[in-house]
């Protein structure tokens, strides 16, 4: 894939230990290159170490790409990307990949759409719903955003303002105080988001989190009665789970 050098814009702390990273964008925008609401991009460190992050802005948003990313100070390649991307000016990315996306115009005017996030999974998610509020899609969106504390609900005010100007947003965090994956059952992002279910079969869910979190809320909602091919999740494809 071809990778592309591209001017770090700002370099912004959202909390005590998650940063918002954006990126010139339309150098690429002018060559042509484009990315789906929900896909991620891999960033390169010059010793050709690499990882990837979702895209956190919305594909019309033609200025910059957003990317949210948690300081992690036990890992080497964690540091050193971020340690990279505050002091250097550029730094080279390779776009876009993952199969968990959507694009406004082909979504069905009747369903409607979960979207999970887990911690920083809330970066795929933003794109998202970024992208159908700018195409003025008028499908009921419901949020469901868990975190350890609140502080980690980074960008609420933001949400907040999608609220107010879309009425048929929802949103409900999960605090959780601990892991995700360590809540008791019956107050788990998946047991929240499946206990709101009234209409299983006129639903889709996006969900972004860990591997636990993802398979945890896939078996909580099919109970409900809703199909593993209404879930999208790019753990799907990067770590499948052996058969039940």
């Amino acid at each position: 894939m071809i990778r592309y050098t591209l001017d770090r814009l700002s370099f912004d702390r959202l909390s005590s230990d998650v940063f918002r990273i954006r990126l010139g964008y339309q150098s690429l925008v002018n060559q042509g290159v484009s990315f789906k609401a929900g896909q991620y991009l891999e960033l390169f460190l010059p010793d050709g170490r690499s990882a990837y992050f979702s895209i956190a802005s919305a594909p019309e948003q033609n200025e910059y790409l957003e990317l949210h990313i948690r300081s992690m100070p036990g890992s080497d390649l964690n540091q050193a990307l971020l340690t990279h991307l505050q002091d250097k000016p550029s730094v080279e990315v390779s776009m876009a990949m993952g199969q968990c996306h959507l694009v406004a115009e082909e979504l069905a005017s009747t369903k409607a759409i979960y979207f999970v996030a887990g911690s920083t999974g809330f970066a795929q998610i933003k794109s998202m719903i970024e992208h159908l509020l700018f195409a003025d899609v008028k499908v009921p969106m419901h949020l469901f955003w868990g975190v350890r504390e609140e502080s980690d609900l980074y960008l609420k005010d933001l949400i907040d303002q999608w609220r107010q100007t879309y009425p048929m947003l929802s949103f409900t965090p999960i605090i959780s105080g601990v892991e995700l994956e360590q809540l008791d059952e019956g107050t788990s992002l998946p047991a929240v988001v499946a206990n709101s279910i009234t209409d299983p079969k006129n639903l889709v869910i996006f969900a972004c989190g860990s591997p636990g979190m993802v398979y945890a809320l896939v078996d909580a909602v099919e109970a409900k009665g809703v199909s593993e091919k209404q879930i999208h999740a790019d753990v799907f494809a990067y770590a499948p789970r052996p058969n039940k």
